[in-house]
């Protein structure tokens, strides 16, 4: 079984690349399962989600990076052990930061998976806006992830994909940089990059 956890704050495009993402892995006839986080009483996110067919865990009224970091590991663990599942797809509220959950299935993840990537969305169209009302949350998550994400590449200019770019790079030098038109789906170059392991 193997983990990938998408963040990104509210509004950057992460449900979209999940269903995405979720929709590549049932093609190549593999099962997906789905760990959504929502901070209050009735989750938005998860119902979407649902309403596309995907399997939904959803751990409310709390955030997975704190309070309900024991759901999460026993939840990761009842799916592992069902034996039937390839790849859990945990997306974290867009409103808090992913740092503690990244360090929770870092130090557990070998109890219960093959691999673990972690990957931020980032829209080049509000980033400079939310960089300046929104720190450290926002640096928080770019500088955690495996790649990054860089949404709405149809819609924004080649000027502001090059500032997401640049700032993206300023915070964290390791990741993989990768512009994505998520409503068209999912190119070869995101599954290559977010799930290496799919043949």
């Amino acid at each position: 079984m193997h983990v990938l956890l998408v963040a990104g704050f509210l509004g950057s495009g992460k449900t979209t690349a999940i269903i995405a993402l979720a929709r590549a892995i049932v093609a190549h006839d593999l099962k997906i399962a789905l760990v959504v986080n929502e901070v209050g009483e009735v989750g938005l996110d998860d119902q979407v989600l649902a309403h596309q067919g995907l399997d939904v865990r959803e751990l409310l009224s709390g955030c997975i990076c704190c309070s309900l970091a024991g759901d999460l590991l026993e939840t990761l663990e009842k799916l592992e052990d069902s034996q039937v599942v390839d790849l859990v797809i945990v997306e974290p509220s867009g409103a808090a930061s992913p740092e503690p959950i990244i360090q929770l299935l870092r130090e557990h993840t070998s109890r219960f998976a093959d691999s673990l990537r972690t990957a931020v969305v980032i829209d080049p169209l509000r980033l400079g806006e939310l960089m300046a009302v929104l720190e450290p949350l926002i640096s928080a998550q770019i500088r955690l992830a495996d790649t990054i994400l860089i949404s709405r590449r149809d819609l924004a200019s080649v000027e502001e994909i090059s500032r997401a770019k640049a700032t993206a790079r300023r915070l964290n030098e390791k990741a993989t940089l990768l512009p994505v038109a998520l409503t068209a789906g999912t190119s070869p170059a995101m599954v290559k990059e977010l799930l290496p392991w799919l043949n």
